[in-house]
């Protein structure tokens, strides 16, 4: 075996999302192209949805950087900490893309009292839990969910309950500024230090971070714009990250047109557009150059100012970052160039049918995974993140944070809150959608040929969505369909 030279842990962002199930959890997604289908379903046989756990692994890299293999406790002893807060209600108002916004709970001379903030936890060996059980808003503890070890010494991290509240019995009056209100999403630094049992070398862990947010609940659906597409954006501006001249059909065209066809089943606005109903046509490829001309033509051009009207390129038709006053948004740079090669032809034709999901654990796999179920735009505020992320902070590689510049709570302090508040407002809004794939706008019940309103029945109201969220159904795949199921009677 190569020399170790550098530990780095991976995913370098995992998401653990929220659930209000107090003991069952599933894994999420850590294979390219395969999405988590937790034993039993979704929620607990009492109808509470099940916590999504952040999985982080330890990779050994040699003195070139090139992978030695992942260490576990076979290995070596590992020692792991992690840091989440809360720090919504102590940050400023969501107001776009303003970041001159009035504080929330400007009235408060106390800012620590609404950050729940239970420090550091940290866990040594296998089978290990330790809570974060001692955050406080205005006094009330809010718990923020705990973290464990595996049999092979592997980290989960597992998020709040879904709980929020106003200690002040203050109503609910907008979708993101709430002020006497928190709940328990969370963020933070993930650490480890490991010490080699052969040799004794101990190796301080190249560091990543987690981030707790909302539940998805079309897991195997996922945004047209993701987390990764809108980060491997970062990486190619910012730290000079070098992608292939030529686009893959398979690997690049193939999933971005399978994604915009995918939200039909969870928009009605988007299944009754008629461009979406072609973009099956142009798979396999190539098609005709005039099939793939006219879909390009219904993309909005990134160059176009935000407000600019870009006439029948009304795809994607999701909000864009400058809601009221924007259009809809763009496409990431990256992916239009490649949807402008495949429609003159200058692509790798790789086809050999819809890719299979990886068998495989990678370190890139890893990050990829965890990035691609989340949402990338538009960020108003978002659900996973919101433009910070992309705009302001740093990473010190492509998609790991650099966290000397950061502390826990920075990546969620921008989303709305409570994020209830927000789920019930952000449905589908006149000619564009917002975030279907974790949101859904419409769905088809388990047995039924019609799209009904994802909330029916459940939420009229901001407040409903904060006492039945869990109720809501999932939308998974059955053969060739994806239908709502586990919906609470």
């Amino acid at each position: 075996m190569a020399a170790i030279a550098l530990v780095k842990i991976h995913p370098a962002i995992g998401i653990g999302r929220i659930g209000n199930s107090p003991n069952e959890f599933y894994i999420g997604p850590e294979q390219l192209g395969a999405h988590s289908v937790p034993k039993g379903g979704y929620k607990d046989p009492q109808g509470r949805i099940k916590r999504q756990a952040a999985r982080f692994r330890l990779f050994a890299y040699d003195h070139n950087g090139n992978l030695v293999e992942e260490l576990t406790t076979k290995h070596a002893h590992i020692s792991w900490s992690v840091h989440l807060a809360n720090k919504k209600a102590a940050w400023n108002q969501f107001d776009g893309l303003s970041p001159n916004a009035p504080l929330r709970n400007a009235g408060v001379t106390d800012r620590n009292s609404l950050i729940i903030d239970p420090g550091h936890r940290s866990v040594s060996g296998p089978n290990k839990v330790a809570h974060f059980d001692t955050g406080r808003f205005l006094g009330q503890v809010v718990p923020l969910g705990e973290i464990r070890t595996d049999r092979q010494g592997r980290l989960i991290v597992l998020g709040g309950f879904g709980h929020s509240a106003s200690p002040t019995n203050t109503p609910l009056t907008t979708f993101a500024n709430n002020d006497g209100w928190h709940d328990d999403v969370s963020d933070g630094p993930v650490t480890a230090t490991v010490t080699l049992k052969g040799n004794g070398k101990t190796f301080a862990a190249v560091g990543a971070w987690v981030i707790c947010p909302p539940p998805k609940f079309a897991p195997p659906i996922d945004s047209i714009i993701t987390l990764y597409d809108t980060l491997l954006q970062v990486a190619v501006d910012k730290l000079g990250l070098h992608l292939p001249t030529k686009p893959s059909f398979s690997k690049d065209i193939y999933p971005l047109l399978r994604r915009a066809i995918n939200v039909g089943w969870v928009s009605g606005m988007v299944t009754s557009q008629h461009a979406h109903a072609t973009l099956g046509a142009v798979i396999p490829p190539p098609a005709s150059a005039s099939a793939r001309l006219a879909i390009f033509n219904k993309l909005r051009d990134p160059t176009l100012l935000p407000n600019q009207d870009a006439g029948d390129a009304d795809m994607p038709m999701i909000w864009s970052d400058y809601y009221t006053d924007g259009k809809n948004q763009p496409l990431t740079r990256i992916q239009y160039d490649a949807m402008m090669k495949w429609r003159d032809g200058s692509f790798i034709d790789d086809w050999s049918g819809p890719p299979k999901p990886s068998r495989k654990i990678t370190p890139e796999g890893l990050d990829r995974a965890a990035l691609e179920a989340c949402v990338g735009a538009a960020f108003y505020p978002g659900i996973e993140a919101s433009w910070l992320l992309r705009d302001t902070y740093k990473f010190s590689e492509p998609f790991r944070l650099d966290a000397t510049s950061l502390e826990p709570g920075d990546i969620t302090k921008q989303m709305a809150v409570p994020w209830q508040a927000d789920f019930y407002d952000c449905s589908q809004d006149g000619d564009y959608a917002w975030w279907p794939a974790q949101r859904p706008d419409d769905v088809y019940p388990d047995g039924s040929t019609t799209q009904q309103p994802w909330i029916r029945q459940h939420v009229n109201s901001p407040t409903d969505m904060v006492n039945n969220w869990y109720k809501l159904g999932f939308v998974v795949k059955k053969r060739a369909r994806y239908v709502e199921t586990e919906r609470n009677p």
